[in-house]
């Protein structure tokens, strides 16, 4: 077997919203686009599908979980700013916690997939600009 090619891809039952939502959080509109169907990202090393789900694969027939089982994990350089920037589209974001590699916080898109905002720090000094 050999692959090609992989990337990520997530349900929007908020399809408009979470298009809108990555377009903020990348500063870019999508690479591909599919009115009502299909955006995708390509931004800083990953590639980010976003669909709109079928019938078929509507959140009533998803099995139900406590915790996200994907999570987006983006570097950023500050977190404040980061925030801030997101609090212009209503985004919820939670508590900023400190954790062995630095700092980070929890961020959500329209739809609930969680975004995992963090802050590096490097033998114990946070890196900013």
């Amino acid at each position: 077997m050999r692959i090609q090619k992989a990337w990520v891809t997530i349900a929007a039952v908020e399809f408009d919203r979470s298009v809108q939502f990555y377009r903020h959080l990348f500063q870019q509109e999508p690479s591909l686009f599919t009115p009502a169907k299909y955006a995708e990202f390509e931004a800083f090393g990953i590639r980010l599908g976003i669909y709109r789900p079928t019938t078929e694969e509507s959140p009533e027939k998803a099995p139900i979980t406590l915790f996200p089982a994907v999570s987006l994990c983006v570097q950023i350089e500050n977190l404040e700013r980061t925030i801030a920037h997101l609090d212009q589209v209503d985004t919820f974001v939670g508590e900023i916690r400190s954790v062995s590699h630095g700092r980070e916080a929890y961020a959500y898109d329209p739809d609930g997939n969680r975004i995992i905002l963090y802050e590096q720090f490097v033998d114990g000094l946070e890196l900013r600009s």
